[in-house]
């Protein structure tokens, strides 16, 4: 499964940090995709884990900062279309991926309002318009 964990700490620990690190051993199953220093004190973890061990080698950052894990779920062809507008992308990614055929179209249409609308206050409103209608007819998620 794929976890993003976000650790905070302050770096006049990176010692201590690097020392913990480097004394456990991570287990085969963990592996790290991805890490990230963001401005300030965070850093991002993005890594796979089969077992609970791999969680608990990432909770050994708690001991210098403060981590927070989540499973994360990937959505990336998705956000794709989305920033090239390209909806009938989106609509072969729904089939592909086993969406119901009653919510592909209204995931569309909600889409497909928002490409339309001439500005952001416009695609918003739209997109409550949306909501109001999916609530009337039983069916408030956008898939």
């Amino acid at each position: 499964m794929l976890f993003v964990s976000t650790f905070t700490s302050d770096r006049s620990l990176d010692p201590e940090l690097w020392a913990v690190i480097w004394q456990a051993r991570a287990p085969k199953t963990l592996k790290l995709l991805g890490a990230y220093n963001l401005a300030g004190n965070k850093r991002i973890f993005i890594w796979k884990g089969e077992s609970p061990a791999d969680l608990q080698f990432m909770d050994l950052f708690n001991h210098v900062g403060v981590t927070e894990t989540s499973p994360a779920f990937d959505r990336t062809a998705g956000w794709q279309f989305a920033f090239a507008s390209d909806l009938e992308a989106f609509r072969d990614g729904l089939i592909s991926r086993g969406a119901r055929p009653e919510r592909i179209e209204p995931a569309i249409d909600l889409r497909r309002r928002g490409m339309t609308a001439p500005t952001t206050e416009a695609a918003r409103r739209a997109a409550r318009e949306w909501v109001a209608e999916q609530e009337q007819a039983g069916r408030a998620t956008a898939t």
